[in-house]
């Protein structure tokens, strides 16, 4: 995990997310390798290895939606990338186009 001193979360979580799709199709490439090829134990040691130095946090598990405003990682619209307390709140002051409150 990258621990940058002085780095918002929006700036850390870039990052993490070009992490993850540079490294996205040489996982792929070497996973593909790794699992065709047949009863060449040190070929598949070789890419075993090439495997396994990929961080942890080049995975899309480990990337986290977090709402734009607030930071909060729980609740999040995707299609805004709003947290759920934000949306609410936008959505009543009329800022977000096509949402509105259904009572007033």
């Amino acid at each position: 995990m990258l621990f940058i001193k002085n780095i918002n979360w929006v700036h850390r979580d870039k990052i993490f997310r070009n992490l993850f799709s540079i490294n996205e199709l040489k996982k792929l490439i070497i996973k593909s390798l790794l699992f065709n090829i047949d009863n060449d134990y040190h070929k598949k040691f070789f890419y075993d290895n090439h495997f396994k130095k990929f961080k942890k946090t080049t995975s899309i598990s480990k990337t986290r939606n977090n709402c734009m405003f607030l930071g909060n990682s729980r609740s999040i619209i995707q299609k805004f990338k709003l947290s759920r307390y934000t949306c609410k709140k936008f959505a009543g002051m009329g800022f977000i186009i096509g949402l509105r409150k259904s009572s007033f």
